[in-house]
């Protein structure tokens, strides 16, 4: 068996088909060790693609199935609140409400992302991310035997803190197997957990809303039971398959890993597979000013994801629907965000553009809650079709933002540590969401978490200009450099997205 022919530019007429099953040849070892430019490296598209299909096919559903189960034990509070929870747990007896409880899962969630997100190198991930897996998924089935409020809280706690390395976990892997020009795809089947969680959330309170009083237990905690039984049987999944690099994938054979091998030779500039920590990296990371801009879009578009997310159900009965009805009508919404935002993502990696598909996502939105604010309650198609806006351009915004993020950061240190930024600022939004939907105006509308939310829809358009701008700017500066330039740039070492050859997706 051989791998992809390999031209060494510089020798056009030098070609070598490698064999799998023997010893490097002397032109894979001078690749090895750098003697050969990456760039000058050419890989068989074909093959290539046929590479892609494989891990597309294996390794990219066990991720979305785990960020799903993720945000579905995540967001069931939201269906659980319209459901009797807060009756059952005497939180309206008291005067407080599942908002408090949605804010406390970040409480513990926000500050532990920066460290989930540098663990993985250091822990294997098909250990790491059962573990994270197994603990959020017990604490959930546990939450179906909650008495108090109190209990309810430790819950969210658990829940946060057992989450908050997850998604940065699952990022930093597919980075390893993907370059940044084939990322916008692949993580738009990530993200769109976050979709498929509101649509199946919904569908799945439906359905289990009807146990309601079977074996003497509430339709609520059934939700909550048979969510975390599911993630319970993920992880072991997750366990018994989950990969810790190319080398170790099950479902690849020889010849695909020597072909990933020089792929990550060729990319390595991006990849960086054999990086060993360096705090250096991690600091060039918090000193990187296009990773706070980023994680400023984040911060923005977390309160609109979390508002969606959490409050989705409780928004669309605002508009007067009836408790079974609503999370029926919940269920188109995210399903037709996550049709587009597929949709999308494909025509940005095509033509190998970000920043014009985010600044449309970012007017969608913006549309749609003005609809929200504007449009009289008693106009409830009106107000139901607003939601078709809203969820589509947020979904397009904030998931290519987080792509864009990581086609802009190379190294694999500077990169997991840009990860954990931007997750972590993101997700201070959700210490504020609880408060930003908190009342409503005696029509029945949540007037200031509508307004809030089209008013970050709007500062959004104006970051992503500036990060725009800024790259444009950069690869403009790199182009123009003469030869001795760009030897100097090297000499001083400029490495990862600085260095000279290396240009940004705009």
């Amino acid at each position: 068996m051989s791998v992809p022919i390999t031209k060494i530019a510089g020798e056009p007429n030098l070609e070598k088909t490698f064999a799998v099953d023997a010893q490097p040849t002397d032109a894979l070892s001078d690749l090895s060790k750098g003697d050969v430019a990456p760039e000058d490296i050419y890989i068989d598209p074909a093959r290539e693609r046929k590479l892609l299909w494989k891990i597309d096919a294996f390794l990219v559903p066990l991720l979305t199935l785990s960020f799903l189960s993720a945000y579905l034990d995540r967001s069931n509070i939201g269906n659980a609140a319209i459901a009797g929870m807060p009756e059952d747990l005497g939180l309206t007896k008291q005067g407080l409400a599942s908002k408090s409880a949605s804010r406390n899962f970040y409480v513990t969630y926000v500050p532990f992302e920066l460290p989930g997100s540098l663990l993985v190198k250091t822990i294997k991930p098909s250990r790491l991310l059962p573990a994270f897996m197994l603990g959020w998924s017990v604490t959930c089935l546990g939450a179906g035997f909650i008495k108090t409020p109190g209990h309810l809280y430790a819950v969210r706690l658990l829940v946060g803190l057992f989450e908050a390395g997850m998604y940065p976990a699952l990022a930093i892997t597919l980075t390893t197997f993907y370059t940044p020009q084939e990322q916008a795809r692949r993580f738009a089947y990530l993200y769109l957990s976050v979709g498929l969680s509101g649509g199946f959330g919904g569908l799945f309170a439906f359905a289990l809303l009807k146990l309601d009083g079977r074996h003497g237990i509430a339709g609520w905690r059934w939700l909550f039971i048979v969510e975390g039984v599911l993630s319970i049987g993920i992880a072991v999944l997750l366990w018994a398959c989950m990969p810790d690099s190319y080398q170790t994938c099950k479902f690849l054979n020889a010849e695909d890993k020597e072909l990933m091998r020089l792929r990550t030779i060729k990319h390595d500039r991006y990849m960086r597979l054999n990086e060993t920590f360096d705090k250096r990296e991690v600091w060039k990371a918090f000193k990187d000013y296009k990773i706070w801009l980023s994680a400023v879009i984040q911060f923005l578009g977390d309160i609109l994801s979390f508002g969606i997310s959490t409050f989705m159900p409780s928004l669309v009965r605002s508009f007067g629907f009836d408790s079974v009805l609503t999370q029926l009508l919940t269920v188109p919404i995210f399903f037709v965000g996550v049709g587009i935002y597929i949709g999308i993502s494909f025509w940005s990696d095509k033509i190998q553009q970000r920043a014009v598909f985010m600044v449309g996502g970012a007017l969608t939105v913006s549309l749609g809650y003005a609809l929200l604010l504007g449009l009289p309650m008693s106009q409830k198609g009106a107000l139901y079709f607003s939601c078709f806006l809203v969820v589509p351009g947020l979904y397009c915004m904030l998931g290519l933002n987080y792509v864009w993020m990581l086609g802009s950061h190379a190294g694999y240190y500077k990169r997991a540590t840009c990860i954990g930024i931007n997750m972590t600022i993101g997700n201070c939004a959700g210490l504020l969401i609880g408060q930003i939907f908190k009342d409503r105006t005696p029509e029945g509308r949540y007037l200031i978490g509508v307004a809030t939310s089209m008013a970050c829809g709007l500062a959004c358009i104006i970051v992503i200009g500036l990060i725009y701008f800024h790259l444009r700017k950069q690869n403009r500066i790199r182009d123009a450099l003469t030869p001795e330039e760009r030897q100097r740039w090297i000499d001083e070492g400029a490495s990862g997205d600085f260095h000279p050859d290396y240009r940004y997706i705009l």
